[in-house]
């Protein structure tokens, strides 16, 4: 797990922690002896912009847990598969030429309200 991933854990149940330090030692000896790989929602929302497609944000939780759930294991979880499962659903809707040009020249995303 990656360092910046553990500090997030950390942060969010910082509420409710006594000691914020001790949480991050247990979450780091934890993580040691195993791997998850992390996929946000900026990634699926990247993913559609590539394909020049705005979503929701429920749209794109949505994409994580239907691959989370179907995915085969032997093989992960590849980008491709983001973009595939967006363009098969007809997800989103279609970016404004203002929006891609935003997105491809100062990358910024476009995330459909």
């Amino acid at each position: 797990m990656h360092e910046h991933h553990i500090d997030d854990m950390v942060r969010r149940l910082k509420p409710v922690l006594r000691d914020p330090q001790k949480a991050k030692v247990i979450l780091k000896r934890y993580w040691h002896t195993r791997m998850a790989l992390v996929w946000e929602t900026e990634d699926v929302h990247r993913a559609a912009n590539e394909r020049e497609v705005a979503l929701t944000d429920l749209e794109a939780i949505s994409v994580l847990q239907t691959l989370l759930n179907q995915h085969n294991a032997q093989y992960g979880i590849k980008w491709e598969d983001l973009t595939t499962h967006i363009e098969d659903r007809v997800l989103g809707r279609k970016m404004t030429k203002r929006e891609v040009a935003r997105f491809v020249h100062r990358d910024i995303l476009t995330i459909r309200k």
